[in-house]
């Protein structure tokens, strides 16, 4: 059997969605404060709750969302390059159920879109690894996946951006995640990851 580690649902993709419309997204990028009162003060700007952290600051959000913050360099929390959180979570038991995964995570991924429609309206791309159109990284350490070890892995699964609506705004960006390639025997996993980007070009 496979095992469901994350299961959070289309729905609650959408509430969680709906809470950062409003989010001051310059103040997010420009990184949290040293642990403290401040923090406190930082996180309650956007209805989050701090949570233990050291390099990288994990929040819960007012739905209850765990969601971590990763910054620009090591060391610090700011500036803040992009804000993730895993929505859906499937792991094979064993090897044998790899491909299943892989299905089961297709059908995840059209709930999870449809229901990020609903909030964010008509992505700029939608669709699987292999499709000719899918958006090549503009430059070497861009956040999109280079070509060749997309095409490699199947990685990013799937994906759906949605562009920033403008300069204080945020990129969205829909993925079921992959990893590596399985060497045979290896069991593999699939997770909907959803990412904020600082606005720029895909």
């Amino acid at each position: 059997m496979t095992t469901l580690r994350i299961d959070r649902s289309p729905e609650q993709l959408a509430e969680e969605l709906k809470g950062l419309e409003h989010v001051d997204w310059p103040a997010v990028w420009a990184g949290p404060p040293s642990p403290g009162q401040a923090l406190d003060d930082w996180c309650a700007l956007f209805g989050w709750r701090p949570l233990a952290g050291e390099r990288i600051l994990s929040v819960h959000s007012a739905t209850g969302q765990r969601m971590a913050l990763y910054p620009v360099h090591s060391g610090g929390w700011a500036p803040v390059k992009n804000l993730n959180w895993t929505s859906w979570h499937l792991r094979a038991d064993n090897a044998d159920e790899n491909d299943l995964v892989l299905g089961r995570a297709a059908e995840a991924w059209s709930a999870f879109e449809a229901a990020a429609r609903t909030v964010l309206g008509e992505p700029v791309f939608s669709g699987s690894w292999d499709d000719p159109t899918f958006p090549e990284p503009p430059i070497e350490h861009h956040w999109l996946v280079q070509r060749e070890d997309r095409l490699e892995d199947m990685d990013p699964y799937r994906m759906a951006v949605w562009p920033a609506a403008g300069p204080e705004d945020r990129v969205t960006v829909l993925t079921v995640n992959l990893g590596i390639s399985p060497l045979p025997g290896e069991k593999r996993g699939a997770l909907i990851n959803i990412n904020c980007y600082p606005p720029e070009d895909v």
